[in-house]
């Protein structure tokens, strides 16, 4: 069973869909198979978290983290760039909100999200939000940038004093071994959450809503698997990384962020699988929950077609200048996402508040935003995969060159888990 485990998933991805389209009520009615599943997953996210990153600033002191952030941050920064621009590019060569009739798209009520837009300009904000006022209530709020901060300093001090945090070090080696061994326990279960979120999401919103915005979704898709099957494989060509294997090694993963529309269920496994494909610890624990913030590639890509579709809806005929200033937006708003509800969302609301597009093409949006969003969080974890072998092989200590025979046996003991 657990050897088939990503066939088990595709299955009941293709099970999940007809029941939700053949028999939408019963599908909304499996909905809490699935909201158990995420949760089983989220409870081990942040002690595991804490407990690497403790350990590798323990390990390493304040220099390696210092330099292995600032390679991190410059190579997200750069891809997120890239990314921004043929966003852009998609949304201007097949215009989707070109002739759109936007009357009685709007069903839903983005009001709400108004509360956490006010904070994404403040650069001031930003930075003192991802230090912790206090570090159980971060773990609590799953504000993972914080988690990080706080496990760092507090490693870089235990590294300080040297042998009297032996007797924490060792406590936070048993948490994170004990975390690895639920995942495994968890993972069993997850065709079962897969069915029940597949089922509830073609249930509830079915395919009357996804006619009128077929042009947009269709341009995210498109954009979404140029990334995918272009763009990835040639910066993985440039690094000398075997990309095909990779996404194979991690495909699982990547049906299983592709249902629950959120990376962080498959955080504890990316972890370990990434350790074993031969990045190193202390990378792996800093790199992959570090870019579930910072390094979003599907929803970079999402917000930057999906801010000037807005304009195209509404008749704004956008010039180069007032499109660059929109990724510029995006650049700053993109990086504020940690805790906070429905973040792609509340970036695009706040790009356009900032640059003056009607907030109503948001409320539009988010009727279809869960069929973007399970696109466009699958899309981000080989994009992660790919930052942590890149920053690997920046530090100088990454282990195994591509894809390995000798390593076939270890890595599909790794995919049963």
């Amino acid at each position: 069973m657990k050897k088939n485990l990503a066939y088990q998933i595709l299955a009941a991805l293709i099970l999940g869909t007809l029941i939700g389209h053949f028999f939408p009520a019963f599908g909304i009615a499996l909905k809490p198979l699935g909201d158990a599943f995420i949760r089983l997953i989220k409870l081990i996210v942040v002690p595991l978290v804490f407990a690497t990153i403790f350990m590798g600033a323990s390990g390493n002191g304040a220099q390696r983290m210092g330099t292995l952030g600032v390679k991190t941050i410059i190579y997200f920064e750069i891809i997120t760039t890239i990314i921004l621009g043929i966003g852009l590019v998609f949304a201007n060569v097949f215009q989707p909100g070109k002739g759109l009739n936007l009357q009685g798209l709007a069903t839903k009520d983005v009001s709400s999200l108004g509360q956490y837009t006010s904070t994404l300009f403040d650069f001031k904000q930003l930075l003192l939000n991802i230090i912790p006022i206090n570090i159980i209530d971060a773990m609590a709020k799953s504000n993972l940038l914080s988690v990080i901060f706080a496990a760092i300093l507090l490693g870089i001090a235990a590294n300080a004093i040297g042998k009297r945090s032996e007797p924490v070090l060792i406590c936070l080696e048993a948490i994170a071994n004990i975390m690895f061994k639920v995942t495994q326990m968890v993972m069993i279960t997850a065709p079962i959450g897969v069915l029940g979120l597949m089922a509830n999401s073609v249930g509830e919103y079915g395919i009357a809503l996804l006619l009128p915005m077929a042009k947009l979704i269709g341009t995210v898709y498109l954009g979404l698997a140029f990334l995918l099957f272009v763009f990835f494989p040639l910066v993985a060509r440039i690094f000398n990384i075997q990309y095909w294997e990779l996404f194979k090694y991690i495909w699982d993963l990547f049906l299983i962020t592709f249902s629950t529309t959120s990376t962080e269920t498959i955080l504890p496994q990316f972890l370990e699988r990434m350790e074993r494909y031969g990045c190193p610890k202390r990378v792996v624990s800093f790199v992959i929950p570090s870019a579930i913030s910072l390094n979003a590639d599907g929803s970079t890509l999402y917000q930057s077609i999906t801010s000037v579709f807005i304009a195209q809806a509404f008749g704004f005929d956008l010039s180069i200048y007032q499109q660059l200033m929109i990724m510029a937006v995006l650049m700053v708003t993109s990086k504020g996402l940690a805790s906070v509800p429905s973040a792609s969302l509340v970036v695009l609301l706040a790009t356009c508040t900032a640059t003056g597009l009607p907030a109503e093409g948001v409320a539009i949006v988010a009727g279809i935003d869960r069929v973007l969003d399970m696109a466009r969080s699958a899309v981000n974890t080989p994009g992660n995969a790919l930052a942590c072998i890149i920053v690997s092989k920046w530090e100088k200590i990454y282990r195994l060159e591509g894809w390995n025979k000798d390593h076939t046996e270890q890595i599909e003991n790794s995919v049963a888990l």
